[in-house]
């Protein structure tokens, strides 16, 4: 079993944080530290500023784990400008927009899942 719950104060050190981001972190059964996401919710954004892990597949649970942070917070976009995160963004619809990839955070929890062919369900 895996889970992601919000860092605390001992991990945001512990990756050198800047004091106005927090982060989600990936975490296995036994609680060793899989991964982390770190943002920063700033008015109606959400901005995703890093995301690493060492299983792949993660990657999107972290972004997803961000953004619904944001919604909780009454972020109504997710931004993000890794361009190493370009792949999992537009597979999760995030738009390129000037120097960043955007997405509607309503949008992207309330509409239906997609399969690899493209269909909504």
């Amino acid at each position: 079993m895996i889970t992601i719950l919000p860092a605390d104060k001992a991990f945001l050190q512990s990756i050198e944080a800047p004091a106005d981001t927090e982060a989600m972190v990936l975490r296995d059964s036994s609680g060793t530290v899989l991964g982390h996401a770190l943002f920063r919710v700033s008015g109606d954004e959400a901005e995703i500023l890093r995301a690493e892990t060492d299983e792949p597949l993660m990657i999107e649970a972290l972004i997803r784990s961000v953004l619904n942070a944001g919604d909780c917070r009454g972020a109504v976009t997710g931004v993000c400008r890794v361009q190493s995160l370009a792949p999992v963004l537009k597979r999760l619809e995030f738009a390129p927009a000037n120097d960043r990839y955007e997405v509607s955070i309503d949008a992207f929890f309330r509409s239906g899942c997609r399969h690899e062919n493209g269909q909504t369900q």
